[in-house]
């Protein structure tokens, strides 16, 4: 416009409009043209032919909300959903293989525990078989004294002292002769020790150089009792040290407690099964006691046989599929077996994996939401841009755009606008001088308005509370009536000019009408005001100095730190050329390296721009300074935990 106007003949009117209607449509046509004879040179050359620009051609012609959905899909649904199954299938399996290898080691920890057991029971005997009484015993060929088989009987019983899993024991000497220790009681050479004689002859042969473990067995508790208990029998022989030859053999009976202590360290859960079988295929150990002593199933002997000192096999039981695994001890030739549920072993995890799979659909279903939402927001943003364009198309130039959105769309609808004000100018441009003149008298008549809202709009609100004082007052509910004329008074000091000067007993009347508002929503305010009110008559100030002050206390010393509005003083002190307000709070005050910040910002003659703007101790310092000159100002006398207490230096002059 700066350039002068062009020529202003109706033909070339016509013609600048119709070039600036049909730009977009021409220019559409054209790129088009241009991206379908690239695309057919770029394929055709191919083995499809043409038939991939067809493909092509298609796809383009859907509209943007169909390829949004196809891409959200293709790219987001297939993926997520394949990679889930994937992920379903190889957690499920790392799973089982991770709880398998776990219950594996625990089986063979637990057997290393029982292999330790035999082991330090096995230490516990090497006293026993070089004891020089016991010796003497087993070499005799003639049965022993009164004397010394007394010793021998009294000693008997502490042989195995500290150790409750024996349940009791037999020494049998070369000639079978037999002494026996059941429950601390002894005995010699009765009938009751007659089947140990029998034990003797039938299984000396079969020791082996250190001890052999015969099995379960029942035997009366108490010498003479007819109750019977189960306990584990084994036999270990006496070698004489001088001849290497076995003179004798140690009968140990062991109770199960101990095994089974060890052996339910494994139990994993209440439907797992823990079984340790001895040497001639005889249930040890068993959660059912009436399968103690029992052979094992030959199902299961059949499924060990297939490994060689250990094995994990998976076994379908009542249709529930249980993990069995078991291993051998190389000392005892004992199998400890494990049989667990795979459901009760990775139940836990399992469940963790389905609620991870189920976390991740739903985060992806909300993610589909999303982004339904947001397709469906594009492109109803896109259809209402189609349906303004077509509207400017047909003439109507007023079509306008929502400018709120700050994204793409929002640039693109300002786009639009700015284009069609551009062709809404170009076209009148043939009425330049008369729009000027129009814009000028639609700027006198905005400033016009402007200043007579400005008047209106206080006289309203005036008007206003005024009708809601009246309708209080009739109603009688006087702290309304009380709120109403409070802030008509605040609103009509506030509105007036900031830098006008004011005397500070009108400031402090403004501020008493300011509590009387606060008063209401702070019961507990206490305003201490010991100011004379025929001194501040005379103090020259600035407008709105004072509120400032103390709303950064109300702000920073009680609500910043979760206190109850209490107190907040006002304290002159006269000077002879100058008049000191002191606005006193009891909160928490700022640290003393801020507090002399501040005052150190106070001191300096020259007021730089260390301010934002913001109602604020700063602000109302420079207010006054820029004022009134150097000496006045703001000072902070005190500030800590007891409270604050702010120094407002103003002149004085007696009038």
């Amino acid at each position: 416009m700066s350039q002068g106007y062009p020529t202003r003949s109706p033909k070339n009117m016509a013609y600048f409009a119709d070039v600036c209607f049909n730009f977009p449509d021409r220019a559409g046509k054209t790129l088009f043209l241009w991206r379908n004879e690239y695309h057919y040179a770029t394929l055709s050359s191919g083995r499809g032919g043409v038939k991939p620009v067809a493909w092509i051609r298609s796809v383009q012609g859907l509209s943007i909300k169909t390829k949004l959905i196809v891409l959200i899909v293709v790219f987001l649904c297939f993926p997520f959903l394949t990679l889930g199954i994937i992920w379903y299938e190889i957690s499920t399996e790392s799973i089982e293989k991770n709880a398998i290898e776990y219950n594996r080691q625990m089986v063979s920890q637990v057997n290393d525990r029982l292999e330790a057991y035999f082991e330090d029971l096995e230490n516990t005997t090497y006293p026993l078989v070089m004891h020089p009484q016991i010796l003497e015993f087993i070499d005799s060929d003639l049965p022993i004294n009164f004397t010394a088989r007394t010793t021998l009987l009294e000693n008997l019983p502490n042989l195995f002292f500290g150790r409750n899993d024996v349940f009791g024991f037999a020494i049998v000497s070369r000639n079978d002769i037999v002494v026996k220790a059941v429950n601390g009681r002894a005995s010699y050479g009765t009938e009751e020790v007659a089947e140990l004689r029998n034990i003797y002859h039938s299984e000396a042969s079969a020791v082996g150089p250190r001890y052999k473990i015969l099995g379960i067995d029942q035997v009366s508790s108490n010498v003479g009792s007819q109750e019977n208990v189960m306990v584990l029998r084994l036999i270990r022989k006496f070698v004489n040290p001088e001849t290497f030859r076995s003179t004798g053999m140690l009968i140990i009976d062991l109770q199960l407690d101990r095994i089974a202590g060890i052996a339910e360290t494994l139990s994993v859960g209440p439907q797992s099964n823990v079984w340790v079988i001895d040497s001639n295929g005889q249930i040890v150990h068993h959660h059912d006691k009436s399968m103690l002593g029992q052979p094992v199933d030959a199902v299961y002997l059949h499924d060990f046989a297939r490994y060689e000192k250990e094995g994990v096999y998976l076994k379908t039981v009542e249709g529930q599929r249980r993990l069995v695994v078991f291993t051998r001890s190389e000392e005892t030739n004992w199998t400890m077996v494990s049989e667990v549920p795979m459901k009760e072993l990775i139940g836990d995890l399992i469940h963790l994996r389905n609620y991870t799979l189920w976390a991740g659909s739903a985060l992806v279903f909300f993610v589909l939401i999303a982004l339904s939402m947001f397709s469906i927001s594009l492109t109803r943003s896109l259809r209402h841009l189609q349906h303004l364009m077509k509207k400017a198309e047909n003439g109507d130039l007023m079509a306008k755009a929502s400018e709120k959105r700050t994204d793409e769309i929002g640039g693109l609808n300002r786009s639009f606008n700015k284009m069609v004000a551009e062709i809404r100018m170009l076209i009148e441009v043939v009425h330049a001088s008369r729009i000027r003149e129009k814009e000028m008298e639609i700027k006198q008549r905005e400033a016009m308005m402007r200043a007579l809202q400005s008047q209106i709009n206080p006289h309203f609100l005036y008007n206003t509370l005024e009708v809601i004082n009246s309708y209080a007052i009739l109603e009688g509910v006087m702290p309304i009536s009380k709120m109403a004329t409070s802030l008509a008074d605040v609103f009509r000091y506030s509105i007036g000019d900031p830098n006008e000067r004011v005397s500070l007993r009108n400031e402090l009347h403004h501020m008493s009408a300011y509590f009387d508002i606060l008063s209401e929503r702070y019961p507990y305010l206490q305003v201490d005001d010991r100011t004379s009110a025929t001194e501040v008559e005379d103090v020259q100030a600035v407008r709105l100095i004072v509120q400032p002050i103390v709303e950064n206390a109300f702000k920073h010393g009680y609500e910043k730190h979760k206190l109850r509005l209490g107190y907040i003083g006002f304290e002159g002190e006269r000077g002879s050329d100058s008049y000191t307000l002191r606005v006193m709070d009891r909160g928490v005050g700022m640290p003393p390296e801020q507090a002399e910040a501040y005052n150190r910002y106070f001191a300096d003659p020259e007021p730089s721009n260390e301010g934002d703007g913001r109602i604020g101790l700063w602000n109302v310092h420079q207010r006054i300074r820029l004022t009134y000159g150097t000496p006045y100002g703001l000072f902070i006398e005190t500030s800590g935990p007891e409270g604050t207490v702010i120094q407002v230096r103003l002149p004085y002059s007696k009038q």
